[in-house]
């Protein structure tokens, strides 16, 4: 688990990532939660995508520049796990390696919506966009002491405003990580396949969110919403 330091400073983090985003610009803040899975790749799991998926959560606060650009922080918890066993490769069955861990993430992206992203009093617009950022982790791995790591987030998503304060989508982000010990298993030196999968672990997120605008625009009178 992480010690009382690092918890000090996650959370010291997150206020003041919050509070950025506040006071930067009311009008154009977005606040939203997510929910969803979470899998891994790396030394047992090579290839597979959305193997023994686990529970996420996550919150963020969105600045949007403008219809097409907006930048996001993030903070997810999650869980990915693996198990040799599960593979029918002799390597793997010999090694007998398992693991389950935690995971909490700070991330810093930003967005690009392909399509014009403005609910008016005239439409409910969609669109589907693009992410890519960096983030920071902390990962537990009992029973040894917590890891920390930083990445590169990427991926895609849909979102959809069903009012002019309310919207709701689905992401799957990809996070490359420059760690290889994120599920405490080392390799099987020349007789493993090299590839990035066995150089550097991956964590994928993948679910729903919703996000909503908590500042009225200034004023704002439904008769002249464009």
């Amino acid at each position: 688990m992480l010690n009382i330091k690092e918890m000090r400073s996650l959370i010291l983090l997150i206020i003041f990532s919050l509070y950025s985003a506040k006071v930067s610009s009311q009008e154009e803040l977005d606040l939203g939660i997510f929910a969803g899975t979470s899998y891994y790749l790396g030394n047992i799991n090579t290839s597979q995508h959305f193997y023994k998926l686990s529970p996420a959560i996550g919150a963020l606060a969105k600045y949007n520049f403008n219809e097409h650009y907006a930048i996001r922080l993030g903070f997810n918890w999650g869980q990915f796990r693996a198990d040799d066993m599960d593979f029918d490769n002799i390597l793997h069955q010999t090694r007998e390696s398992a693991f389950i861990n935690n995971f909490y993430d700070f991330s810093l992206q930003g967005e690009f919506s392909f399509h014009p992203f403005k609910v008016t009093i005239f439409s409910r617009p969609y669109s589907t966009y693009v992410t890519a950022g960096l983030s920071y982790t902390f990962t537990d791995r009992s029973p040894d002491p917590s890891t920390s790591y930083l990445n590169i987030p990427f991926g895609l998503g849909f979102k959809y405003g069903i009012s002019r304060k309310v919207s709701l989508g689905v992401e799957w982000i990809m996070k490359k990580s420059f760690a290889d010990d994120l599920d405490g298993v080392k390799s099987f030196g020349q007789f493993d396949s090299p590839s990035l999968v066995h150089n550097n672990d991956w964590v994928s997120l993948a679910g729903i969110f919703i996000t909503i605008k908590p500042f009225e625009r200034r004023g704002d009178c439904p008769p002249y919403w464009n």
